[in-house]
């Protein structure tokens, strides 16, 4: 998978980045979660790669997830995409599975290999005013890693993926707002 070049936003939305890499049924998961404000992927592609290093049996690692929180400001009266709006626009590139009650997409399979992911959507939530995204890629099911690089490598190709979504789903106009 092609890996994009980091958005250029001089406003990051980007909340939190949250990784995890589950270690088999008998050992406790690695995590790493990144609070705003953003350091960008380089310093926390850094960061997954010093927590694998520290994991020991690389084959061990059966899973993986990497999710992004974004909160986008919005102005009043900006018309934002409805769940049924992403759902739409990610149906014609995914096998998706949209929930209008949990304002939730599944995406069943993606470009990476045995992994899937959702969106979450939800405009002005109680104390939070702006359109959150959750985006979530996880692999499906238990895989073994051959080495710490395939393991930064799928974080890479989970980032990309993410990555992608969001051009697809936020509209011109606001990528434009934080630039």
């Amino acid at each position: 998978m092609d890996n994009p070049p980091a958005h250029s936003f001089s406003r990051s939305p980007v909340q939190e980045v949250f990784c995890l890499c589950t270690r088999g049924s008998d050992a406790e998961p690695l995590t790493l979660t990144v609070p705003r404000p953003y350091p960008g992927w380089p310093h926390i592609r850094g960061r997954i790669t010093d927590m694998i290093d520290g994991a020991g049996e690389i084959s061990r690692i059966t899973g993986c997830t990497l999710q992004y929180t974004d909160l986008i400001p919005v102005v009043d009266g900006m018309e934002l995409p409805g769940i049924e709006d992403i759902g739409r626009v990610l149906s014609g590139r995914f096998n998706c599975f949209v929930d209008t009650a949990k304002s939730e997409i599944m995406l069943i399979g993606t470009k990476i290999p045995d992994t899937e992911g959702s969106v979450f959507s939800m405009d002005n939530r109680p104390g939070t005013p702006g359109w959150t995204l959750i985006f979530t890629m996880s692999i499906e099911r238990p895989s073994g890693f051959v080495s710490g690089e395939s393991v930064v490598n799928w974080f890479d190709a989970a980032r990309a993926g993410i990555h992608g979504l969001f051009d697809l789903i936020v509209p011109e106009e606001i990528v434009q707002s934080l630039r």
